[in-house]
């Protein structure tokens, strides 16, 4: 389960006609302070921001023997914004935003394939595994499936084959559990 906002409007306030990067719309990545994704994901979807913010779904017993549906961010702090990077530093004035992270003294950028890749993952309801450790293995691609022609790794962890998509600009990786016969290398 992923909440993302969605993106009503607004302009490019530069040149429509502008080919350089700047001018094209891209998914960054910002570090929040603890605990205000929500927040913050709303804010910006209510200033008209195409926001993606990753949730999964976990059902935890109390002292009292309730049980409680709560979510939990994927990426804890982590927010990712499709906007123009002149529009960052609006972005990162907001209390809760504590930077737009960077990658080579460059905003970092998740490409739309990976984005989609991770709303896929969750959507399918399998469970979803995060690493925050980059893994060297066979680079795969899945041939049926709900994630079709995604490409990633392939490791093994715990007996089980694992299939990963990287986001190497903060260096965390998502593992679903997956079936050879679906796979191919590349």
């Amino acid at each position: 389960m992923a909440y993302s906002g969605t993106y009503k409007g607004g302009k490019n306030r530069l040149n429509p006609t502008c080919n350089s990067p700047a001018c094209q719309k891209k998914w960054h990545v910002f570090y929040l302070r603890s605990r205000t994704e929500n927040l913050v994901c709303r804010t910006l979807t209510n200033l008209n921001y195409e926001v993606f913010w990753p949730v999964i779904h976990s059902v935890r017993i109390w002292k009292n023997r309730q049980k409680k549906k709560i979510k939990f961010p994927l990426f804890p702090n982590y927010l990712f914004v499709y906007t123009y990077t002149h529009e960052l530093y609006f972005i990162k004035r907001l209390p809760q935003v504590v930077s737009c992270v960077t990658f080579e003294g460059k905003p970092a950028t998740i490409s739309e394939k990976e984005i989609e890749g991770i709303r896929r993952m969750l959507g399918i309801g399998c469970a979803v595994s995060i690493n925050t450790k980059l893994y060297k293995g066979e680079y795969v691609r899945i041939v049926s499936g709900p994630l079709k022609g995604h490409e990633g790794i392939l490791i093994k962890q715990h007996g089980k084959t694992r299939f990963g998509i990287q986001l190497k600009s903060i260096n965390h990786a998502v593992f679903i559990e997956i079936d050879h016969s679906d796979l191919e290398k590349l």
